[in-house]
């Protein structure tokens, strides 16, 4: 499911449990990124997403710095093939975030 920037700030502003994941390399990530977002890179997201999400009836929502459907849909495949069922992705992605108005965090906003 795609989710705007918008809805995003107003689910993270409710006590929801939203876990938001960047999968932008971790140089990427370091240099700007949702705040509170954390980092599993596309490259190592089938390893390494069982460390962060745990279950699977949580709301995940998925970004890249663009509208990266590509990243956001093959992370989504993996996650609702071992059955998470509410996993969403940012329409714009990063940028989207960014231009809306929103903050980042990291060393520089991009």
């Amino acid at each position: 499911m795609d989710v705007t920037p918008e809805r995003l700030k107003q689910e993270l502003a409710t006590d929801k449990a939203v876990t938001v994941v960047d999968l932008q390399s971790p140089e990427n990530y370091s240099h700007s990124h949702i705040p509170g977002a954390v980092n599993v890179p596309l490259e190592t997201f089938a390893a390494d997403y069982p460390a962060v999400l745990k279950d699977k009836d949580e709301i995940v929502v998925l970004y890249g710095e663009y509208d990266e459907l590509g990243k956001g849909s093959s992370a989504s495949k993996i996650l609702e093939g071992v059955g998470f069922t509410k996993v969403g992705h940012i329409v714009g992605g990063l940028r989207g975030w960014q231009e809306a108005g929103y903050p980042t965090e990291g060393g520089i906003e991009s």
